[in-house]
């Protein structure tokens, strides 16, 4: 599930990045690719938190099926929660300063993650050219 400490779904969203030109450790950034019969697929980050799904619009708001999303730290994606249509899963949370899991969860996150960014090449994401793109350079 990981390479050297990294997760796939981080290994795809990044080479998705840089092919759109944007360094995922440079600050924030939105990332949204759009492709026939599917749901937009983002990849962003805001703030230490990176997200990667895909999103639909409902009645106006942005509705996520499904979302990984991920805390940057050290130049790795650490899994923090999965959001989806009918509410989201708790992965991990930081408290005074450290890192609380669920151990069951991450093991379920990690399997999810990898079967995500499986699909996410299989379907020709690493090959679409943005739609939208917005770079934040870091503070």
């Amino acid at each position: 599930m990981k390479t050297n400490g990294i997760m796939q779904i981080q290994k795809v969203a990044t080479e998705i990045l840089k092919k759109n030109g944007i360094d995922p450790g440079a600050g924030e950034f939105y990332l949204k690719l759009s492709k026939p019969s599917y749901d937009d697929l983002v990849i962003e980050r805001c703030g230490d938190n990176v997200f990667v799904g895909h999103y639909f619009d409902q009645n106006g708001d942005r509705v996520p099926d499904p979302v990984l999303v991920m805390d940057y730290s050290g130049g790795y994606w650490y899994p923090v929660r999965i959001e989806q249509v009918m509410g989201e899963t708790p992965v991990s949370y930081t408290e005074n300063g450290k890192r609380m899991v669920y151990p069951a969860r991450v093991k379920e996150f990690k399997s999810f993650q990898a079967m995500f960014a499986r699909n996410i090449k299989a379907q020709g994401w690493l090959n679409v050219e943005h739609a939208e793109k917005e770079v934040t350079e870091a503070v």
